[in-house]
């Protein structure tokens, strides 16, 4: 009889012993989760189409953005984004060294917004998809956040990322959160402050092999307050037609002419 009680004993103790991995840990293991650092660093080219559905506040459907998304990772990481929404067909650019332009109907687009939102588009696409490899990048710095309880029974451990204000273009300006499953190491979501007194929250759902590595493959993204609670549906995002170490043409993170 003692052996029935000694499985749930067992169980508490894993359990225990998870959820007291640090941050360091927690993010190291969510890293060999998805594949492991040589499969990151294995992989130098990534290419795949986004689809984004965004809705309105009372949760009707509001527009579909697609995107196809070409990156160099290694060494230095190159980006380019051709999308189309409206009717509309743009592409936006960020050769990794400092220069970034975009294009809306083969016209280009000068202002300074137009630049800084190629650059932060393309950075912030490039960090998001990228997930969990990128919280290794030099500058970041993690804390514990504590665990929050999901809906799904899931206790995950939160990681306070802070980052350096030389670390990217926006190095101290966002307050990022990400929760994961201490068990395993699942990404699960994250809390993001993107501008004073403004959150979002994410969901990550559909792990699938992306060449080496496992990834999420579709993102869900709702309002929310500053303590993590969730509000609105506003967002769900696919990836698909995903392929690694893809060769590009030499001038395709130039400025087209």
């Amino acid at each position: 009889m003692r052996k029935l009680f000694l499985l749930p004993l067992l169980l508490a103790c894993s359990v225990a012993n998870a959820q007291d991995l640090t941050p360091e840990m927690l993010v190291e293991k969510a890293i060999e989760h998805a594949g492991g650092w040589n499969a990151w660093t294995g992989t130098k080219t990534l290419q795949f189409r986004k689809t984004t559905q965004r809705f309105n506040e009372d949760g009707s459907f509001k527009e579909t953005r697609v995107q196809f998304h070409k990156y160099v990772l290694h060494p230095s990481p190159q980006m380019r984004i051709d999308w189309e929404m409206n009717g509309s067909k743009g592409i936006i650019i960020n050769n990794g060294k400092g220069e970034a332009w975009k294009f809306v109907n083969g016209k280009e687009a000068t202002t300074q917004e137009d630049i800084n939102g190629a650059r932060g588009n393309t950075f912030g696409s490039h960090y998001v998809f990228c997930m969990p490899f990128k919280l290794r990048d030099p500058g970041t710095h993690l804390e514990d956040g504590g665990t929050k309880a999901l809906e799904d029974g899931t206790t995950a451990q939160k990681v306070r990322i802070i980052y350096d204000k030389s670390a990217g273009d926006a190095g101290g300006m966002h307050h990022w959160t990400y929760l994961f499953d201490p068990q395993t190491g699942r990404l699960v979501a994250n809390h993001l402050q993107y501008e004073p007194g403004k959150y979002d929250w994410t969901e990550y759902y559909d792990e699938k092999a992306v060449g080496s590595m496992l990834l999420s493959t579709r993102r869900v993204g709702y309002t929310a307050d500053a303590d993590g609670k969730v509000g609105l549906k506003r967002s769900e995002t696919t990836y698909d037609q995903i392929e690694t170490n893809a060769k590009f043409p030499r001038d395709l993170f130039k400025a087209p002419r």
